[in-house]
């Protein structure tokens, strides 16, 4: 679960091009077995809801209800309240991050829910129209963006409730599992048409990617899904061993820290030959040819920004370093329990 990144500015790691600090660190959580739903709740699902609990329906809803030609699109304008209270009407809940993002990922920890490519790079391609849809679509036409498991509309569709707080992923240096929160915010996944329309859908449609908004919130990009538990004697008793996870995580964040070695050192190198030529230059101007003093200052001032960002590049280096030398000793632990 979870993204590393680079925390001081950018990333040298493919993986992570779009992520965000608050997906970071990459870890490991332990969940027990769960029924996900393969769509999101649809407005004819919701009407029932809202006529048998005699519930408010959301504000958009003419004359109480939805439109007669739009049963299978994903309900929309429903708040965090509004979604749970359907899902305990059901018989269910809503899925926490970790069961969200677990759905979606699959079995191989891909960017996307259909890989770790964002889309094909024909635009008239079948895949690429379902994925890039600048609209609210019924569920069940987009079978290009179904996760290993089949969940579909994890992206692209709209945005999910899940059942957490929004939250920073727990600091392997604290002592406690969980850093304190405010519980203002519920966290949301998935990204929806709108990031198609304004252009963000390569970043949001992550599947680790996260947002957060207050639990009265609604909007028309903003929907859920449902999560219940396993039966007793439905799920098998898996033993996990624990010890190939961690050397996996380690290995993981090892080859990321060297990747960011190799790339600042490299920029580190390139930016010291510029600054050295430009800073050159312009004390030749300043020296000798007093004409050109203020165009020779212009120069130094452009090559002390390179001298500077080579400094930053090896401060870079020397931190991916320390933090090698941490991942790398046997006190490391990614493994976290999930709420």
């Amino acid at each position: 679960m979870g993204t590393d990144i680079e925390p001081f500015y950018g990333t040298a790691l493919v993986t992570a091009e779009h992520a965000k600090l608050d997906e970071a660190p990459i870890h490991i959580r332990f969940l027990e077995a769960y029924f996900i739903e393969r769509y999101p709740v649809t407005n004819a699902e919701y009407a029932v809801f809202v006529q048998e609990m005699d519930y408010p329906p959301p504000p958009h809803w003419k004359n109480s209800n939805f439109a007669s030609e739009n049963p299978n699109l994903p309900v929309v304008h429903v708040s965090w309240h509004d979604s749970a209270a359907y899902a305990q009407w059901a018989g269910k809940r809503l899925p926490t991050e970790a069961e969200w993002e677990k759905a979606c990922r699959g079995p191989d920890g891909r960017i996307y829910p259909w890989g770790n490519i964002f889309v094909p790079d024909d635009p008239d391609s079948t895949e690429t129209v379902e994925i890039l849809t600048a609209y609210l679509t019924p569920v069940g036409i987009r079978p290009s963006t179904a996760s290993p498991y089949g969940v579909g509309e994890a992206a692209g569709n709209v945005w999910e409730w899940t059942a957490d707080w929004y939250q920073p992923y727990p600091d392997p240096k604290r002592k406690t599992s969980r850093q304190a929160t405010d519980e203002k915010h519920k966290a949301l996944r998935g990204g929806s048409w709108l990031e198609v329309r304004d252009g963000t859908a390569e970043r949001y449609f992550r599947c680790a990617n996260r947002l957060h908004a207050p639990p009265d919130y609604r909007a028309g990009n903003i929907g859920f899904r449902c999560v219940r538990e396993v039966p007793p004697g439905r799920a098998e008793s898996v033993h996990v061993p624990i010890a190939p996870l961690v050397d996996y995580v380690k290995k993981k964040k090892l080859a990321n820290l060297r990747l960011l070695q190799k790339r600042t050192q490299k920029n580190s190198l390139k930016d010291v030959l510029i600054a050295t030529l430009l800073i050159g230059g312009a004390t030749y101007c300043v020296v000798r040819e007093p004409e050109l003093v203020l165009g020779g200052t212009i120069v130094g001032i452009i090559g002390s920004g390179f001298l500077f960002s080579a400094s930053v590049n090896f401060w870079r280096r020397w931190r991916a370093g320390r933090q090698a030398k941490q991942v790398d000793s046997e006190n490391f632990s990614p493994l976290l329990s999930d709420n």
